[in-house]
Formats: C-alpha cells, sequence, structure tokens
C-alpha cells in the first residue's frame, strides 16, 4: 500500500477518536492527553536508549503527570511534583550508580518536556468557554494534520530543494510551503463552515502563521532526535505514521505557541 495511503487510513481511525475526545474536554481529553503523552515519552526513552541516554522509565512516566496537571490544578499539581521530584531526588543519591546524575538529568528530561509542551493543547481546550476552547483547538489540530498531509504530498510530487539537510534529507522546502497552504486552506475551511467562529480575521491569520511555523519545527526536533538514535520512526504503533511521537510532534510545538498567542491577546485586551 502506498505510504500517503496509509497515513490517510490511519489518520481516518484514529482522529475522529482524538477529536471526540477533545469535544468532550473535561477530564475524559485531560486523560487522553495524559495517556498520549506517556506514549510518547516512552518512545522518546527508547530513542535515547540507543544513544546509551539511560532513563528511569517509571518515574519520568508519573513525574509527567503533576507537570501535565499544572494547567488544570496548578497549587496541588506543584504540590504533587514538588513530593514526586524529592523522592526522585533522594532515591538518585543512595544510587550506587557512577553515572547517576547523568541518568537524572535524562530522567527530568523526558519527564518535564513533552507533558509540558502537551499541555499547550489542555490550555488551548480550556481557553475562553467551552466552545471558544474547543473550535480553536479543533482548528489547530485541522490545520497541523493539514499542513502534515499536503507537506508529505506536495513533496513528494515536486520536491527539489532540501529544507534541512543535515537534519531531514527528505523534507524540502517545496513541502514546506505547500504544508504552509494546507494551514491557511483548513483555517479558511474552518472560519466558513463552522458557525459562530470565535475569532475574526485579523486574529486568525497570526494563528495560522505560527502553526505553519512552529509546526514544522516540531516536526523537524523530533527528526533531529531520530537522526541521532538511527531509526526512522519513533514507533510501529501507527501504520504509515510510525509511532504517536510522529503524529504529534508538530502539535509539541504548535500548542503551546497557540496557548501563548491567543492568552497574550486576551491579558492585552486585545481579544
Amino acid at each position: 500500500m502506498p505510504e500517503l495511503a496509509k497515513r490517510i487510513i490511519s489518520a481516518l481511525i484514529a482522529a475522529p477518536v482524538f477529536l471526540y475526545a477533545t469535544w468532550l474536554g473535561g477530564w475524559v481529553f485531560t486523560v487522553i492527553l495524559i495517556i498520549v503523552a506517556m506514549v510518547i515519552q516512552v518512545e522518546i526513552i527508547n530513542m535515547l536508549g540507543k544513544q546509551n541516554l539511560h532513563t528511569r522509565k517509571v518515574m519520568s512516566l508519573l513525574l509527567g503527570i503533576p507537570v501535565m496537571l499544572m494547567a488544570i490544578l496548578p497549587e496541588m499539581a506543584w504540590i504533587l511534583f514538588l513530593a514526586m521530584l524529592l523522592v526522585i531526588l533522594v532515591s538518585e543519591v543512595f544510587r550506587d550508580h557512577n553515572e547517576g546524575w547523568k541518568h537524572l538529568i535524562t530522567t527530568l528530561t523526558v519527564a518535564i518536556m513533552v507533558p509540558a509542551l502537551f499541555s499547550g493543547l489542555l490550555i488551548l481546550r480550556n481557553f475562553g468557554d467551552d466552545l471558544t476552547g474547543f473550535i480553536l483547538t479543533f482548528t489547530l489540530l485541522v490545520m497541523v494534520w493539514s499542513n502534515d498531509v499536503l507537506a508529505f504530498a506536495g513533496g513528494k510530487a515536486m520536491g527539489k530543494h532540501p529544507l534541512a539537510p543535515k537534519i531531514s534529507p527528505a523534507k524540502t522546502v517545496e513541502g514546506f510551503i505547500w504544508g504552509y497552504m494546507g494551514c491557511f486552506l483548513a483555517l479558511g475551511l474552518c472560519m466558513i463552515l463552522i458557525p459562530g467562529f470565535p475569532i475574526g480575521l485579523k486574529t486568525a491569520i497570526p494563528f495560522a502563521i505560527i502553526t505553519g511555523l512552529l509546526g514544522p519545527a516540531g516536526d523537524l526536533a523530533e527528526s533531529k532526535l531520530k537522526r541521532a538514535s538511527g531509526i526512522k520512526d519513533s514507533s510501529g504503533l501507527m501504520p504509515g505514521h510510525g509511532g504517536l511521537y510522529d503524529r504529534f510532534d508538530a502539535v509539541l510545538f504548535s500548542a503551546p505557541a497557540a496557548a501563548i498567542y491567543f492568552y497574550a491577546l486576551y491579558y492585552l485586551s486585545v481579544l
């Protein structure tokens, strides 16, 4: 089966489930995000292991939960995070291992990085009222997915000039441009088809610009890690896509950027 067909079929199965959870919001969406973040953490841990960077897996996964919950329960999550962090630090002190601190740094990086970035999606979903949060999150996801599909198709059909040859030789400038067009196409369709779209054109255009820039940056960040690990996909969980990290790499960068953008507009009384 052609690679693009695999990607589309996998997306048609997984996307409705994730979008339904996004629609429900609340604790359903939060729990789904925590599970996805934990799977991505495991994939990253496995990649780092190929670089001889070992991680205390269970501690990374557990510590990531309060990091994610800080987006909705900051005080309780912070106390839980501190308690777990102290346990990890004290246990590491008494471990008989020459590279204990090296492993500790890797453990903390994995524990904090993915949940912190992924919490941007949770923050965006909780922006404004329930419907506004859903529409903005839905639009972000559709833009990211459209960017990915059109960048892949456009790069395959027309790609000639490498975008970042030292990181990902297969990515091209032409694919990047097609992906950018996909962002604006998805945004335009959402604004036309969704009744009562909560933002105007002047606010929406920077939203697409941010997504079109930060999404590919997240993709390249993962490509850099995979290249260092000597692998093609983060895992084989999703046919045509690889692992969940392969599917959400762009979201990890674009979601927190979008959340920062909208909250900045809100606090500046622009939105």
